[in-house]
């Protein structure tokens, strides 16, 4: 996939998930302004339950006084009504008129009652549903700040994994890129060395054939020519083969590979190369030893190529924890804005950082360079010790 068309994706992406906890957001905003009207309203209603109870705690005593003056004017009417030949008519008048006002009055006050009871009962119900609305809203905004937190730290989640994707697919291509370049190297080096020495042969063959009748001499000189170009032809295949993968790494371990690699380079270079090990060396995992091995092989073959060196150092120091590296060399060095770019230096970088290694290089003009690595020695077995 087009890298512009990932950024176009991964930003259309971002911003829906952005807006949709915009959205959540708003949402739980006017959850939250729900829930405290909600409980201002609560808070109110349980005022004025308390207050209403009180009044028809009132309301019913009262009623209880009614009652009784009411019965007490019934009793007394009951008796003028005996005593009717007996009682002058104020006297009954008076009497009739206390009970008819203490039955209104009575009526009047269990009307009352009635009222602030069914009031209370009311106040009541809006309150318990205001506390079932108050329950629910507590409910959803408790989930809805889940699902925030949720989305805020998927969203990361999202983005940190389409980075790592990103990482892998760029390792990828470097990765085919390096394979790629690699074959290159072997197909030209088959092709100037072997192949032209294969070609050479049979020209050198077909030379001997027609000479070996003619002039024995010259036949035998042309045969032993033969036998260089065979024999050159023969180091430079075991040459390729070392420089895929050598033996002595799988066999020996990294530190006699290296100082068998090194004393070969030094022999066809004419470079000295000082090879120390500052300490016990330990066989390391696979993966750690063919990494130190490539980035010193890339770092000599650099030395080579582009200093003009004519003295180097490489020191090495196994440590519990580390695997400390130093390549040197005397060679005319380069500008320091061009640390990083170019020389296969880029290659040696990410080797190490796979391996969560660190890689420094510095450099002056006419003043050498020097690559200083440290590796992590996970997964090192200590009763694996050689002499060093």
């Amino acid at each position: 996939m087009n890298a512009n068309v990932e950024v176009t994706y991964k930003k259309r992406l971002d911003n829906i998930v952005e807006k949709t906890i915009e959205a959540i957001e708003s949402s739980k905003e006017q959850i939250f302004d729900i829930l405290e009207k909600a409980k201002e309203e609560a808070r109110k209603l349980e005022t004025q339950l308390e207050e209403l109870k009180i009044q028809v705690i009132n309301v019913i005593k009262e009623v209880e006084l009614c009652e009784r003056k009411e019965k007490k004017c019934r009793l007394k009417l009951a008796f003028v009504s005996k005593q009717f030949g007996h009682l002058s008519e104020q006297a009954i008048r008076e009497a009739y008129e206390e009970a008819k006002e203490a039955q209104i009055e009575l009526a009047l006050k269990r009307r009352e009652e009635k009222e602030l009871i069914e009031k209370r009962n009311e106040l009541e119900r809006k309150l318990v549903d205001n506390k079932a609305i108050i329950e629910k809203a507590e409910k959803l905004a408790s989930q809805i700040s889940i699902a925030l937190n949720y989305l805020n730290s998927d969203l990361k989640e999202m983005n940190s994994q389409l980075e790592q994707l990103k990482d892998r697919q760029a390792l990828s291509v470097k990765i085919i890129e390096a394979q790629e370049e690699e074959r290159k190297r072997i197909a030209r080096e088959i092709h100037d060395g072997p192949a032209q020495a294969m070609a050479n042969v049979l020209l050198k063959s077909e030379l001997c054939e027609k000479l070996i009748t003619k002039d024995i001499e010259l036949a035998k000189i042309e045969l032993k020519n033969l036998k260089d170009i065979v024999q050159q032809s023969l180091k430079e295949v075991r040459k390729i083969i070392y420089d895929l993968r050598p033996s002595a790494l799988d066999d020996l371990g990294l530190v006699p590979a290296l100082s068998r690699y090194i004393k070969n380079f030094s022999e066809e270079t004419g470079i000295f190369v000082d090879f120390t090990v500052l300490s016990d060396y330990k066989r390391l995992s696979p993966e750690i030893e063919i990494t130190c091995f490539r980035v010193v092989q890339e770092a000599l073959t650099n030395i080579k190529k582009h200093s003009r060196a004519k003295n180097a150092s490489v020191k090495f120091e196994f440590g519990m924890r580390f695997i400390s590296i130093i390549i040197k060399d005397d060679g005319i060095g380069f500008d320091k804005e061009n640390i990083g770019q170019g020389y296969g230096l880029m290659g040696m970088r990410e080797r190490v950082e796979i391996l969560n290694g660190k890689f420094e290089i510095s450099s002056f003009k006419n003043k050498g360079a020097q690559i200083y690595i440290s590796i992590p020695v996970r997964g090192v077995e200590d009763d694996q010790i050689v002499g060093g």
